[in-house]
């Protein structure tokens, strides 16, 4: 037995030739070996000597837990300004890249700060666009309100009753605005790629001077449900579904098929309603699962939307990305599907290029906001969420540092090698996310956002 210099053993016995001796090797051993000698390698010219065995790598979680603990730098945050070797790591890491995607648990307001910071410094890397979890004609709104009045303007905007989302909190606002005032003057820097939740009648009425005369009858229709069941749950919010959850989306095929040839922006509003309501139109007529890729899907062509825009315009921007984690991740995400964050990789390597991807989450002792009743958010503590029902395996138990002094950037690549295979049953969210995400930032004793003005 010998092997391919990595660990990996190989069948080897010698054969008599005309002079030089030759080695068999089986196909098998030269898949398991990735094809060593054959892309790349030295070229066999007279005898050789065996190779020498590599030493014995250590396997298994032990193996694993080992490598995320020897690779962890240290980042702070003063007064929402990070430093430290982690920062300045993170930094380099992204400048290198053409998409940099930031997959975060909600709520944790150093996060939002993170975000902001990075965005500012990759801009002299040419980084001009932040995409985030919000609808495209809502992100687009917010990024004119925050050109026109800065943060104070997207606190106006996220006060119109007519329009709410969970990403409505201080930091988030700050952060919004902060992206703007950095990117380039004049253009929209703000994508959104997300379906919309609660904002309806915002995008309804934002119709409402452009609907041409054979599609009036439908837009009234769907003026009056959307206004109905708002009126409806301000009397009593439990009697019945917010609109985009209740509703078919046939209320608003019937305004898409009456008026063929609408505006940019008045197609997408109507995309994106229509949309909506079949995405949440799943999460009761088919299966969880089902409603998590046509999701993931409408985010893949809002991306794409966005990127072929600017491609018209004679564009290809540096994109810094920004939702929750499950999204972020390259390959099959925490539910089996391939998201929006699997994109950014396929379209960079298209130019040679490449995404860096960095998973954000709460430590020990921190505390994340969660939607409250109404338009209201809830601290809880980030030691007992546990949103994916992981228990004891959960990211957030599995890859924190119990003795840390502080925060901590990981790299999880250099554990790649250790993880190949075998480990699924031991904990997929570990493995998967090592795959998926090149670091990790762990904040110890993080703070929930908050809402509104501090």
């Amino acid at each position: 037995m010998s092997n391919l210099g990595d660990g990996t053993p190989v069948n080897a016995q010698r054969t008599q030739g005309t002079g030089d001796d030759a080695m068999s090797i089986s196909r098998r051993d030269l898949l398991l070996a990735g094809g060593a000698f054959m892309l790349g390698g030295p070229r066999f010219v007279g005898p050789r000597t065996a190779p020498a065995r590599a030493p014995q790598q250590k396997s298994g979680p032990e193996a694993v837990l080992e490598a995320l603990r020897k690779n962890r730098f240290p980042i702070t945050m003063t007064g929402g300004t990070p430093g430290g070797q982690g920062w300045d790591w993170l930094v380099k890491q992204a400048r290198d890249a053409r998409f940099t995607l930031v997959g975060e648990e909600h709520g944790v307001a150093e996060t939002a700060q993170l975000s902001a910071a990075l965005f500012k410094a990759l801009r002299s890397a040419g980084y001009t666009r932040m995409a985030v979890e919000l609808s495209p004609m809502i992100a687009q709104d917010i990024d004119a309100a925050a050109r026109r009045s800065g943060l104070q303007g997207i606190l106006d905007f996220f006060a119109r009753p007519s329009t709410w989302h969970p990403m409505y909190l201080r930091e988030e606002a700050q952060f919004l605005a902060d992206v703007v005032a950095a990117g380039p003057k004049n253009e929209r820097v703000l994508w959104g790629i997300d379906r919309e939740i609660f904002s309806d009648r915002y995008l309804v009425e934002r119709l409402e001077g452009k609907v041409p005369p054979r599609a009036r009858a439908a837009y009234a229709r769907l003026k009056e449900a959307s206004v109905s069941t708002a009126i409806r749950r301000e009397k009593n919010p439990g009697a019945e579904m917010p609109f985009l959850f209740a509703q078919q989306p046939a209320i608003v095929t019937d305004v898409r098929n009456a008026w063929p040839n609408p505006d940019r922006d008045s197609d997408i509003i109507l995309r994106t309603l229509e949309e909506s309501l079949i995405i949440n139109a799943l999460g009761r007529t088919a299966t969880g699962w089902d409603q998590s890729e046509r999701r993931a899907q409408w985010m893949r062509r809002s991306l794409a939307m966005h990127l072929n825009e600017a491609r018209a315009h004679g564009s290809s921007p540096k994109v810094m990305l920004k939702t929750g984690y499950n999204h972020m991740i390259r390959g099959a995400n925490y539910v089996n599907t391939f998201d929006v964050g699997s994109m950014p990789d396929e379209v960079a390597a298209l130019d040679g290029a490449h995404a860096f991807h960095v998973i954000v989450l709460p430590g020990p002792g921190s505390h994340q906001a969660t939607m409250g009743p109404g338009r209201s958010f809830v601290a809880v503590s980030s030691d007992e969420f546990d949103e994916f029902k992981g228990g004891e395996q959960r990211l957030t138990r599995v890859l924190p540092n119990a003795n840390a002094a502080g925060h901590e950037v990981i790299d999880l690549r250099p554990a790649r090698s250790l993880a190949q295979r075998g480990l699924e049953s031991w904990n997929s969210d570990v493995v998967k996310t090592i795959y998926g995400y090149d670091a990790a930032v762990i904040w110890k004793g993080a703070r929930a956002s908050v809402m509104g003005s501090p």
